[in-house]
């Protein structure tokens, strides 16, 4: 559907549920994929949202759960009882039936637990000692193997018992363990599916299968899929045991959700979801980044005071304050944006430091030496002030020296000190990049002037 066409069919939606008409759209929603359903959610109020719930049809509702957005699955599971959200979990797969208990509040999560069955019980709470943002957070615990004793025969019946018994879907890999668990490698499947039924399933095994360990983190994880374009990927514990697996779909969200991150770090709306609903909750993320602004703004009025009677001596030095500030916080931004991308695919790790700030030095020598030499030209001509001209030429070729060295090695400084490098780039980090771009602004032209 085109963003017409569809904004066009939310309206119908929403026109059907005003006026309580059951049967359409039960049929209507019958034909949805649960991800179209979600989406609808986010256009409905909350009274829509239950009437719209209660007339899913039931093999469906745990899959439009997981497709809700955070703040719109708070608000139905609070509206469930704990044996409505039981039976839903009991229909997802383990990683998925973790994030929805984790979500919960301990009270309400426990009184879910004790409605499962002892062995999802055990695996939930197996996944939820997992850091959420690690591969043990991301994984899920059906994945397909095979004991390396095994013949193909055998191996072909195990698998037939793990999709039958243990709900193992979508197998992308097999992998091969021993008697104990320990991961030995990972079935070639052309191979299995032409070997005669004798032939031990250990003389199949690649060789160059890649495994992470549950403490990994899911960027990092996320970089191995997108480096090596795996589907598949299996996860071990500190014994080398085959826990479980992270697919593709895991990964699609986890990039997904970085990005998101990121920019809203960027924009100093780290937690606030675009789907909340709550006036004071926005208002409570997004007023301190705010205020940090305006104490910014502030810090920054009073470096002009301080040098007020350079700007009264020289007044022209005023008209050029938001150009000597706008250019540091824009070349700040520039290198910033590079790093933290480089460190997030990979491409740039903590070692590179002092190589990346001498490539920054360079470019922005370069870029500082043009359009200082542009401004100056301006200024000269402008003003009729040569001396001046040159002035805040070498003042903009100087703070954006510092802006670029700055922008480039906070990112990866910060990453040292496992803060997100993104930060790097938000309202605190650009504002004292713009303040210190004022003070060498004033200082060196009070200095010249006086």
């Amino acid at each position: 559907m085109t963003e017409s066409s569809l904004t066009e069919f939310h309206r119908r939606i929403q026109q059907l549920v005003h006026d309580g008409e059951v049967d359409k759209l039960r049929e209507v929603l019958g034909s949805l994929h649960p991800s179209d359903i979600a989406s609808l959610f986010l256009r409905l109020d909350r009274q829509g949202q239950n009437f719209v719930w209660d007339l899913l049809p039931e093999e469906i509702t745990p899959e439009v759960l997981v497709e809700l957005d955070e703040p719109a699955q708070e608000e139905l599971l609070d509206a469930l009882s704990e044996g409505e959200i039981g039976r839903l979990v009991d229909e997802l797969d383990s990683d998925d039936a973790a994030d929805v208990i984790g979500s919960l509040d301990d009270e309400k999560a426990q009184k879910v637990l004790d409605t499962l069955d002892v062995e999802s019980q055990r695996d939930v709470r197996r996944l939820l000692t997992y850091e959420e943002d690690t591969a043990g957070g991301i994984m899920a615990l059906e994945v397909a193997s095979v004991k390396e004793d095994s013949t193909v025969r055998q191996a072909v019946q195990e698998l037939r018992d793990l999709v039958e018994n243990e709900g193992v879907e979508d197998i992308y890999n097999v992998y091969i363990v021993s008697a104990d668990g320990i991961l030995r490698g990972v079935l070639n499947l052309r191979q299995f599916i032409l070997a005669p039924p004798k032939t031990p399933v250990s003389e199949l095994i690649e060789d160059d299968m890649i495994a992470v360990p549950t403490s990994l983190d899911q960027e990092d994880v996320a970089n191995i899929f997108r480096k090596y374009d795996l589907v598949s990927l299996p996860v071990i514990d500190d014994y080398s045991r085959l826990v479980g697996r992270i697919t593709v779909d895991d990964i699609v969200d986890v990039l997904t959700e970085e990005a998101e991150e990121d920019l809203s770090i960027i924009a100093g709306t780290r937690d606030e979801d675009p789907g909340e609903r709550s006036t004071f909750k926005v208002f409570r993320e997004r007023f301190p980044w705010l205020l940090t602004g305006l104490a910014g703004g502030l810090i920054a009025a009073t470096v002009m005071h301080h040098f007020q009677a350079t700007l009264l001596e020289v007044i022209a030095l005023a008209f050029f304050v938001p150009v000597i500030t706008a250019m540091a916080g824009s070349t700040a931004i520039q290198s910033s944006s590079i790093v933290v991308r480089g460190l997030a695919t990979g491409e740039i790790g903590l070692r590179d430091l002092l190589p990346r700030i001498f490539k920054e030095i360079r470019v922005a020598l370069l870029n500082g030496l043009v359009l200082g030499i542009v401004l100056g030209g301006i200024v000269s001509f402008w003003l009729q002030e040569f001396n001046l001209g040159i002035l805040l030429g070498f003042i903009l070729l100087i703070n954006i020296c510092i802006a670029s060295v700055l922008g480039a090695s906070a990112p990866i400084l910060m990453k040292r000190i496992k803060i997100d490098p993104a930060l790097a780039m938000g309202p605190f980090v650009t504002t004292a990049i713009d303040i210190l771009g004022l003070l060498i602004y004033l200082g060196f032209a009070m200095m010249v002037l006086t």
